[in-house]
């Protein structure tokens, strides 16, 4: 095919390049995919040992790419999420904190879509938007519209797209609303793509070992969770109701992996899995019963911790089938990743880090990571840091609401050493990196409550 390629570029003008798909325009500029599904916690994916899921079609990317394995949502909510992607700011600097709100208009304009346009790719949306709307008004950020949110759809509408003939490279987005049909299943609604069976002979996830972890939480948490008994019907869970959640959780994992895998054939099929940069990430992960906790906002891992691999193209001369473990925040660090593929200038205001530049060794990933997120419940804010193997979370109300802990030794957060006199100097260094980050992003809330 490629020799095909070279010949043909030789006999024919620039003007009938111009006609030619995809796959036959000699180009700089990489193809990009962004993959993304919604809700989908750090370890749901067989690739990382989950013995409880199967999903080829991630697991080919892995095996294709470079897995991230300490990568961090900016917020634990769909729009704050996604608006922090698309901008590579964190949503307060945005002033995003809820589904419904909007992005300001001066940040629409640079938004990731309208950069990648000005760098002279086709940029196309499928699926999921959320930024308020839950699909993306035709080129209003940039994007051409080519699917709404359907994920068994959506292959169809990118398959047809791809076969147009065009000469710029592409810039696609494929976003898909799975698993977190998992918020309809808790609430016994019906969910969009059909039901979860639960056979005679399921075999169920066992329940976490931090499922009972509860003692010492943030009280903001209770009160939050019992002032929205509709998103969290688990209060009256039992142990078998958990194992169901779970089993289900994972089978929404997989149907959305399918989707994904009849994603890469129509890439493969045009060419493009194999010269294309594809990134896949979630937006935010799940509860998944540690904790007892359902839904997101919380900042437990589980809730907080969200895949992420890059499959660089071919041309790109980079090791792939391994893990990197430095910190990553999507919401910050997508967007400047982006920006570098594309060869287009990165604002020196953005905050973020090239993973292009990870993965050749010429950058270093961060040092520390901020995530925060708004109980809107009760109106509270929250926020936590982690550096090295340390984090520290700040809660803005109630009783309980500084925790810290060592995630090399505690992965479950079961034990809080801010009772430990001997993490005091920690605990001090952990609060002066979320004062200094609080001054550096303007958040003149966490700036008053950190001197409490």
């Amino acid at each position: 095919m490629q020799t095909g390629i070279k010949y043909f570029s030789t006999l024919v003008t620039y003007s009938s390049l111009s006609m030619l798909p995809f796959q036959g325009i000699a180009q700089k500029q990489p193809n990009i995919i962004l993959i993304m599904t919604d809700q989908q916690t750090a370890n749901a994916m067989s690739n990382r040992g989950n013995m409880n899921v199967h999903t080829p079609a991630m697991d080919e990317l892995a095996s294709d790419g470079v897995v991230f394995t300490r990568t961090y949502c900016s917020f634990p909510l769909s729009g704050p999420s996604r608006a922090s992607i698309m901008t590579g700011k964190m949503p307060s600097e945005i002033e995003v904190l809820e589904n419904d709100d909007p992005l300001p208009e001066d940040e629409k304009k640079n938004s990731i879509g309208f950069k990648m346009q000005q760098a002279g790719y086709d940029c196309l949306y499928a699926g999921k938007w959320h930024i308020p709307t839950v699909e993306i008004p035709d080129k209003e950020f940039g994007f051409k519209k080519i699917s709404g949110m359907n994920d068994p759809e959506m292959a169809y509408h990118i398959e047809k797209e791809l076969s147009a003939k065009r000469n710029k490279p592409l810039f696609l987005v494929a976003s898909y609303l799975n698993p977190h049909e998992i918020c309809e299943y808790a609430r016994s609604q019906t969910l969009h793509y059909g039901e979860i069976p639960i056979p005679k002979e399921a075999v169920f996830p066992e329940l976490p070992p931090n499922f009972q972890a509860t003692e010492g939480l943030s009280e903001l948490l209770m009160h939050h969770k019992k002032m929205s008994p509709k998103l969290y019907p688990t209060e009256n869970y039992s142990g078998q109701d958990w194992k169901n959640y779970l089993y289900a959780y994972y089978r929404l994992v997989e149907r959305v992996d399918s989707h994904i895998g009849e994603l890469i054939k129509i890439l493969k099929k045009n060419n493009l899995y194999d010269n294309s940069v594809i990134i896949f990430t979630s937006d935010h992960g799940d509860g998944v019963a540690a904790h007892k906790w359902n839904q997101k906002r919380a900042l437990f891992e589980e809730s907080i911790q969200v895949p992420l691999i890059i499959k660089p193209s071919k041309r790109d001369k980079i090791s792939v089938n391994r893990d990197l473990h430095g910190l990553v925040n999507i919401g910050i660090d997508l967007y400047p990743t982006i920006c570098d593929y594309a060869n287009a200038p990165i604002s020196e205001e953005l905050n973020g880090v090239t993973l292009k530049g990870v993965l050749e060794g010429t950058r270093k990933p961060h040092q520390s990571i901020f995530i925060e997120t708004h109980f809107d419940a009760i109106n509270g804010r929250s926020w936590c840091v982690i550096k090295d193997q340390y984090k520290y979370v700040f809660y803005r109300f109630f009783k309980n609401r500084e925790q810290l802990f060592d995630l090399s030794a505690d992965k479950g957060e079961t034990t809080n050493l801010m009772r430990d006199n001997r993490y005091k100097h920690i605990y001090d260094e952990m609060k002066t990196e979320l004062l200094m980050h609080a001054r550096r992003v303007n958040d003149k809330m966490l700036i008053k409550d950190l001197n409490f």
